[in-house]
């Protein structure tokens, strides 16, 4: 007969190993329905992920094609600003500014300057503190040398920073001390500054309801969004 239900007599420890079962059972389905989630989880990240890196790489394309672009079109007036604005034996400019006649639009084309220094940096700045250590006489002097010292502190690329550096060789010419001052020397003789790649910055002046005008960035990177 049809939904007939048998009754099965249990000893106490049976019902406890039938629970026990009963548990392991729900654990093993509970973890297969894990198991099928992360998996369609997966199979939908690479769906998207493959959309995704497609359209990033043909906005990549077409952002570098419209920075050459802009970059031929004003190569030109660069060099011409050169033979205008450059007097000679004057370092050359690493970026130039270009601005429309109405005032509302400008563009910015050049290169970073990025500090560095030969391994003979470390000669220089090993003169620099035997020179600071002498002077520690009292606290006063001790907290004025850390004070200086800080600006021989390295940056996150670990180099000195040039304006830095200038400041110290102010110091040094104060000072009157040819140790010093030869260890400012030996830092300055190492600057092998690097140029950073080319880059073009844009801003356009967006009206204001107070009618003075703000200055706006393109945005050209996929962090600026």
């Amino acid at each position: 007969m049809e939904n007939e239900k048998t009754m099965v007599e249990m000893t106490a420890e049976e019902r406890e190993q039938y629970k026990a079962f009963k548990l392991e059972q729900a654990k093993k389905k509970q973890q297969e329905m894990k198991k099928q989630q992360r998996e369609q989880l997966q199979e939908m990240t690479d769906e998207v992920m493959d959309e995704a890196v497609e359209e990033l790489k043909k906005c990549s394309q077409m952002l570098k094609a419209a920075k050459e672009k802009v970059i031929n079109s004003f190569s030109a007036l660069m060099e011409l600003r050169k033979e205008v604005n450059t007097e000679a034996g004057k370092k050359e400019q690493d970026s130039y500014m270009f601005t429309n006649s109405e005032g509302n639009m400008k563009m910015r084309i050049g290169y970073n300057m990025n500090d560095g220094y030969l391994d003979q940096v470390e000669e220089g700045i090993a003169k620099v503190k035997a020179y600071m250590a002498s002077l520690a006489k009292d606290e006063e002097s001790k907290n004025l040398i850390d004070v200086i010292l800080k600006l021989l502190a390295r940056d996150g690329k670990g180099n000195l920073k040039a304006s830095k550096v200038i400041q110290l060789g102010q110091m040094a010419e104060k000072s009157g001390n040819e140790e010093f001052k030869e260890g400012i020397k030996i830092i300055r003789d190492a600057y092998r500054p690097t140029r950073s790649k080319l880059y073009v910055r844009c801003s356009v002046k967006e009206h204001t309801d107070n009618g003075e005008g703000e200055w706006k960035d393109i945005p050209l990177g996929l962090t600026e969004v």
